[in-house]
């Protein structure tokens, strides 16, 4: 946590959430997470990831004060005032195994955004594979600084082969990912599938008819294998560097029903598209100072007029 949230953090503290999400034009939350996990996850060089105990105290918080909605009743978008959803990106199978259960148990909906490229364990997402390579050189007590953007692919998979790792071996003996069977398990439970992207790239690393394809292609997939009622996709990382001319493609080509940021508490000028916020943040102990310190900041930021996402 920067010295700049830290202080936010501190300034959040004493008011009560209620006061801190008060106006007319408070957007709806919808907090992510990747996965829940009390065990050392070979990927956790990426986020700070919560345990089941916390993230059932995430939970609670968020049930005492907001009232949680499906997929269908966000696009609907009516009197969404304290009202959350939760999604979960990457299809990781502790989606599965661990936090389903636990929302079923608590009775919360959800969505979760998957990458086909990686569904029934097919492939890696690249900085994924820089996490796996970052632990195998910890181990033999190398220091790396390894590049993680989508650009840096080819490189990641020529270090691999390098020191004799084979990702195909990998993922038949680790199975990161969840199955479409499960994926369709959950949508039997009442959650909602929508897609990530092809591959996780970077999308502002791309041109625009590439990030379209991106849409296109894993939407298509999502619609062919689950066939939702609600056609959903989030970009990966976050819209920045996605132009309106994209987003009005999306829209004139009807890829999407709904569509998703990663802004934080922001109001959207497009219609149909939220902005989420991330709750795996360095330094960061329970949602009730995460989503404190992101209203107290949404509140001071409405004051300067800087409250509105921006793309670019």
């Amino acid at each position: 946590m920067s010295v700049l949230s830290k202080l936010i953090s501190f300034a959040a503290t004493p008011f009560p959430m209620s006061m801190l999400r008060a106006g007319k034009d408070i957007p709806v939350l919808l907090p992510f997470y990747h996965l829940v996990s009390d065990r050392k996850h070979p990927f956790h060089f990426n986020y700070e990831y919560p345990s089941v105990k916390r993230f059932k105290e995430d939970l609670d918080f968020l049930l005492k004060n907001f009232e949680p909605i499906s997929l269908e009743e966000l696009l609907k978008g009516r009197d969404l005032k304290n009202k959350f959803h939760l999604s979960f990106d990457d299809g990781l199978r502790e989606c599965h195994e661990v936090v389903a259960p636990i929302l079923k148990e608590k009775g919360v909906p959800a969505s979760f955004f998957v990458n086909p490229a990686f569904v029934d364990n097919s492939d890696i997402f690249h900085r994924y594979k820089a996490a796996v390579l970052n632990a195998i050189f910890q181990k033999q007590g190398v220091q790396s600084e390894l590049q993680r953007t989508y650009a840096d692919l080819l490189s990641l998979d020529q270090m691999a082969e390098d020191i004799g790792l084979n990702w195909d071996e990998y993922l038949e003996k680790e199975s990161p990912y969840m199955s479409l069977d499960q994926l369709k398990e959950l949508q039997e439970d009442g959650f909602s599938i929508g897609a990530h992207s092809w591959d996780h790239p970077e999308f502002w690393l791309l041109d625009e008819e590439r990030q379209l394809d991106e849409v296109r292609e894993s939407m298509e997939w999502v619609v062919a294998n689950l066939n939702p009622s609600v056609r959903a996709f989030a970009f990966p990382f976050t819209d920045f560097g996605v132009s309106d001319e994209v987003f009005n493609s999306i829209e004139q080509e009807r890829l999407c029903d709904i569509t998703f940021g990663t802004a934080g508490v922001k109001n959207e000028p497009l219609a149909n598209h939220f902005q989420r916020v991330p709750m795996e943040r360095g330094g960061v102990k329970s949602a009730r100072q995460l989503l404190k310190t992101e209203y107290f900041s949404y509140q001071l930021k409405r004051i300067m007029n800087r409250h509105i996402a921006k793309r670019a």
